[in-house]
């Protein structure tokens, strides 16, 4: 969202155009409380990523079962949404010599995380990577997350998503993956694209889950089961 976004009440009436059935806010301050209050469902899960940092917030109905909320402050938020594992990520931005080595120690601990995930467990891991692809730091998080694979956008591939000398550039560093039970072999199950969220430094992303995807996880809450 930018923590010092100029337009707040634009950013969130932007991500609350998308219709999410989950919503989950990167850099959610102050500056954003009233306009989430109006237009977005309630706060079902928030924490930090490391102590002094930006908080995360995910929103979900009333209705919708929201468990097992876990602030790690390692660089990720995990609950559980009707019995789908969330991992909402937003790993230190790595512009001093320490967050670089942060940033990695970050994506490490989150790999291992990922890697304890079981086969058949339904999963996502979502957000600011503060990581483009490039990098060597990515190739070693993407090896150590084992089965885990970068989910495709339903057409094409956008240029980036990460606003750079006044320009969007070609650097990718937000990204979405999930276990072989959602991403399937090549990651074609499927991010849907990117939106623009007015005053913010990031573009936005929407994931598309398989249809009956909480109804598949051994974790489905009961009260989902008379549904």
């Amino acid at each position: 969202m930018f923590c010092l976004n100029l337009k707040p009440a634009q950013a969130v009436q932007a991500v609350a155009a998308e219709g999410g059935d989950v919503t989950i806010l990167i850099e959610s301050t102050a500056r954003f409380r009233r306009p989430i209050e109006r237009l977005l469902p309630p706060v079902r899960a928030a924490g930090l990523t490391r102590r002094g940092g930006m908080p995360i917030t995910v929103h979900a109905p009333d209705d919708t079962p929201v468990h097992d909320v876990k602030e790690h402050r390692r660089g990720w938020l995990e609950c559980r949404v009707s019995g789908v594992l969330l991992l909402a990520v937003h790993t230190v931005a790595p512009y001093l010599p320490w967050r670089l080595v942060r940033r990695r120690d970050q994506l490490q601990a989150l790999a291992d995380r990922m890697c304890d995930v079981a086969d058949r467990d339904a999963a996502l891991a979502i957000g600011d990577f503060n990581t483009a692809d490039f990098e060597r730091v990515w190739a070693d998080f993407e090896a150590g997350a084992g089965a885990w694979r970068r989910l495709a956008p339903a057409a094409g591939r956008w240029s980036g998503t990460w606003l750079l000398g006044g320009v969007w550039s070609p650097i990718s560093v937000d990204h979405a993956l999930a276990p072989p039970i959602l991403a399937g072999e090549h990651g074609t199950g499927s991010v849907a694209g990117t939106f623009t969220i007015p005053g913010s430094d990031h573009l936005g992303l929407r994931v598309d889950l398989p249809e009956g995807t909480a109804d598949r996880s051994p974790h489905r809450p009961r009260s989902a089961v008379s549904e």
